[in-house]
């Protein structure tokens, strides 16, 4: 596996940021000299794409907010929520970047680790074709952890203190590798609308599963390890909710049934990829916890190959977790 790491487009925003804070203004015009390396471009491209989740963030909307995190609100929702957890990265940044490098360099166990994890949680003719990897360390523009993005992995430096120590930032970056090749097999061409609702929740579920090796209501762990990177406020809070939620779930897949596929994207944007559930404020949304109990049930009873078979074939994946979920979970 090759991975290599993009730091070139860091300095320079920490630079900015730092005279910022020394100033008490931001200057627009270097701003927007920062904003044009080629790593914020790929960020740019990626918040531009309107059929990514955590999408929605214009080069303007960026320019205003790095000049104004501190002094106003924002329309856009997703800055928004950005606001306070910036501000805290901006009133530590020295602290805060200290750390970096602890996670940059890496050892051939750190290699095989992810080698791993990958092996057991992809098919086995998608792991033999991962190509050389991109992953940027970035002040983001955005506020996710991380995502993919083609065959580039971002790390928002500001989210680092997230991270436990190494093994959180392997478990994660193996998790993002799994999306960029899960991704492909997704939506199959003539998938029905009540599949395609629950292929949603497989996108981000199964990289749980296999990656964060998150334990649910109804499901134990794929490995025995401890979780890797989960908020464990968000995680209480599905387990101490479950059966509200699941019969939540059960019934918009029904809804779904005759909808079609903007219908269903829309309907899970709009519910369970929101930085707000059932009136909390959440980091991950319920497709994490909800995705890795149904699909990572289908893996436990049945095998790797047999959730993939699912992904292909769609109309196979309900009697396959029926049959293996306690009656009262049944879709």
């Amino acid at each position: 596996m090759k991975i290599r790491f993009n730091t070139s487009a860091l300095q320079p925003m920490i630079d900015w940021l730092t005279d910022r804070k020394k100033t008490g203004r931001g200057d627009e015009e270097r701003l927007r000299e920062v904003l044009a390396h080629p790593d914020y471009q790929v960020e740019l491209l990626r918040y531009a794409d309107p059929g990514l989740p955590v999408c929605g963030i214009s080069l303007e909307e960026a320019v205003d907010f790095f000049m104004h995190f501190d002094t106003k609100d924002f329309e856009n929702p997703r800055l928004q929520y950005k606001k306070g957890s910036f501000r805290a990265f901006y009133n530590d940044l020295e602290n805060r970047c200290g750390s970096i490098g602890a996670f940059v360099s890496m050892e051939p166990e750190d290699y095989a680790l992810m080698e791993a994890l990958l092996k057991n949680g992809l098919p086995d003719e998608l792991y033999d074709r991962i190509p050389e990897l991109n992953v940027i360390f970035i002040v983001s523009i955005g506020n996710s952890m991380g995502w993919p993005y083609g065959h580039y992995i971002d790390y928002d430096v500001a989210n680092l203190t997230a991270f436990r120590d190494k093994g959180d930032f392997l478990h994660l970056t193996a998790h993002e590798i799994h999306h960029i090749f899960s991704g492909q097999l997704l939506a199959p061409e003539g998938i029905r609308g009540e599949d395609f609702f629950l292929q949603n929740f497989a996108f981000e579920g199964l990289a749980v599963h296999y990656m964060n090796n998150l334990a649910t209501v109804g499901k134990r762990a794929k490995y025995d390890d401890r979780t890797y990177v989960m908020d464990e406020g968000d995680m209480a809070f599905y387990e101490a909710h479950f059966d509200e939620i699941f019969d939540m779930i059960r019934n918009d897949r029904r809804a779904c049934v005759g909808k079609s596929l903007e219908e269903v994207k829309e309907l899970v944007s709009g519910r369970y990829e929101q930085f707000s559930f059932l009136g909390r404020e959440i980091r991950q949304y319920p497709t994490y916890y909800f995705g890795c109990y149904m699909w990572g049930l289908v893996d436990l009873v049945y095998g790797k190959e047999k959730v993939y078979e699912a992904i292909a074939k769609p109309e196979l994946f309900v009697p396959l977790y029926n049959a293996a979920a306690q009656e009262k979970y049944r879709l």
